[in-house]
């Protein structure tokens, strides 16, 4: 009950420099937003939750979870603590991706640094990130 009422909170607050929403599961996506919070402050992305702010169910979300987690600890580099867990809200069930701000940046997805700036995902350059 208390994970719910933060993440809540959270998405009251609106997407940031250190949250977005994802509606539906896309790996890739999840990767650059990840990969550009290592490179930055560190940040979280609700998976199910509309950009409005609306939650949607995520089905079969455990299995997801999973998947997400696998695909991310074996795309980012260097490695990250890559932390991704179900949540229930209003009894509909997403998924948190969490990451704090890498202790090895610059992180790379697919060849690419990522970084943030506002609520938008971009492509980085080493200079930028270090």
């Amino acid at each position: 009950m208390k994970n719910e009422q933060l993440i809540k909170t959270l998405i009251q607050q609106g997407e940031s420099d250190q949250l977005e929403f994802k509606e539906v599961v896309r790996k890739e996506e999840i990767a650059k937003s990840l990969c550009a919070f290592l490179n930055g402050d560190g940040g979280t992305v609700l998976i199910g939750v509309h950009v409005n702010g609306e939650i949607r169910e995520i089905k079969d979300a455990d299995k997801k979870a999973i998947e997400v987690k696998q695909y991310l600890l074996g795309s980012i580099i260097p490695e990250a603590p890559i932390t991704v867990s179900v949540e229930s809200i209003d009894e509909k069930n997403i998924i948190l991706a969490k990451v704090w701000n890498g202790s090895k940046p610059p992180y790379v997805y697919d060849g690419t640094i990522y970084s943030r700036k506002g609520i938008q995902t971009e492509k980085a350059d080493r200079k930028s990130v270090v």
